[in-house]
């Protein structure tokens, strides 16, 4: 029996397609495994019924990698990391009397070229095509839980799908604070800027990608400093600024975000609430002969907080002052904080307030999904990473993340004049 495996690319984001030949068999168990970037392995396993042709009737082709299972004994389970570069699959096919395999590569940057600049206040990690185009549309990401390889991953797949981009840091990379606590929008603004200088980026054509507190971080600086972009998309998103956080202990009494050096109003964050949990945590932990996840669902911490009246109506963002159209993006079941209202209350304000692009903002909201939206054909078995939970159910997130992606993509070729 031999196994073919064909798609457009080998992009992680373009579906794959099975087929067997040299059997007779009806079905075919199909086996997917392999070791993501921080070392853990994952496998799936599912039997599939074979089609006129050979072909594997696989209703809904991310489910070989969004079913995969982590599959570490030595750490708590934890989200599949990806990276900038490629990950090796084995994709095994089994019958009752054969085998085949094949390994394949899953990439999310495709032969990029990349660069790293630093300013006050911000690194920008580049990534672009390797043509000679001289002037391309650019995409700006900016990170909010997931500092390290995943957002770096979605970065370099935006720039495969022929952009310039660059994941901006402004915490938790050298020269850089620790902590989400403080950060100026003039810094913010800068990297901006510095980013549409580039000789390679169209100036005229960039866009934002944020999520999660990148989200605020983003929304506050092009409100606070007037800086101009051609698009925003918003991943669990915030439409207000939220008090400062830290890894190490409880938030501080400041804000997150400032501006002119003043803090910008805050909802804090009532920490407090997260006790019950970290006590749970920690006797799971002292009694547990096998590794166990300390994460934290810290949606409770911060619905609290939502619920000071006062210091929401100081703290909400005037996303009505944002001149460009918006993609809006979130999940019900958000164990994070509560992500689509928040959403819903973007698109309103603008909405009420009649900004001239609120006709082409879009907003998403995705039934039994949490808090970790990525690109598509990524494992969604489990809903945390070391430190957050994300919540949601694994099909739902699945499904979730395909049609995110896709009006991703369509949102930003439509607004960054980009032909298909």
């Amino acid at each position: 029996m031999d196994l073919h495996i064909s798609g457009e690319s080998d992009l992680v984001d373009s579906p794959l397609r099975f087929r067997v030949s040299g059997t007779t068999a009806d079905t075919v168990d199909l086996i997917v495994s392999t070791a993501d970037a921080a070392g853990a392995p994952w496998r799936s396993s599912a039997s599939y019924a074979v089609g006129p042709g050979g072909w594997l009737d696989i209703p809904d082709l991310d489910s070989p990698w969004a079913t995969m299972q982590n599959k570490a004994v030595d750490r708590p389970a934890a989200i599949f990391e990806n990276c900038a570069t490629e990950i090796e699959f084995a994709i095994t096919a089994n019958t009752a009397h054969d085998s085949a395999t094949q390994t394949v590569p899953r990439r999310w940057g495709l032969d990029l070229r990349t660069e790293r600049i630093t300013g006050d206040g911000w690194v920008l990690q580049i990534y672009r095509p390797p043509n000679d185009q001289p002037c391309l549309p650019g995409i700006v990401v900016l990170p909010g839980t997931m500092v390290g390889r995943s957002i770096a991953a979605t970065t370099a797949l935006l720039a495969s799908h022929g952009y310039v981009t660059a994941t901006l840091y402004y915490t938790q990379q050298p020269g850089l604070p620790d902590a989400f606590s403080r950060i100026a929008t003039e810094d913010i603004a800068g990297g901006i800027e510095a980013f549409r200088q580039l000789p390679y980026v169209d100036g005229d054509a960039v866009a934002v990608h944020a999520g999660s507190v990148g989200v605020q971080t983003a929304l506050a600086t092009l409100i606070t400093t007037g800086t101009a972009v051609r698009a925003v998309v918003a991943v669990a998103p915030s439409h207000v600024v939220f008090q400062a956080l830290r890894d190490d202990g409880p938030p501080q009494k400041m804000s997150a975000l400032t501006h002119g050096g003043e803090d910008l109003p805050y909802v804090p964050v009532k920490s407090e609430r997260l006790l019950p949990q970290v006590l749970r945590n920690e006797l799971r932990r002292r009694i547990s002969r096998t590794p166990t996840s300390t994460a934290l669902a810290t949606s409770s911490a911060y619905e609290a907080g939502l619920r000071d009246a006062s210091a929401v109506a100081e703290a909400t963002l005037r996303v009505e002052d944002i001149d460009c159209p918006m993609l809006v993006i979130a999940g019900t079941a958000d164990r994070c904080y509560p992500a689509a209202p928040m959403a819903a209350a973007i698109i309103d304000r603008r909405e009420a307030a009649r900004n001239p692009f609120a006709a082409q903002d879009e907003l998403r909201i995705y039934d039994d999904v949490g808090h970790f939206i990525r690109p598509p054909a990524i494992p969604t078995t489990v809903d945390r990473s070391s430190g957050l939970i994300s919540g949601g159910s694994p099909a739902a997130t699945a499904a979730a993340q395909r049609d995110a992606w896709t009006h991703i993509l369509r949102f930003l070729r439509t607004q960054l004049r980009v032909s298909a």
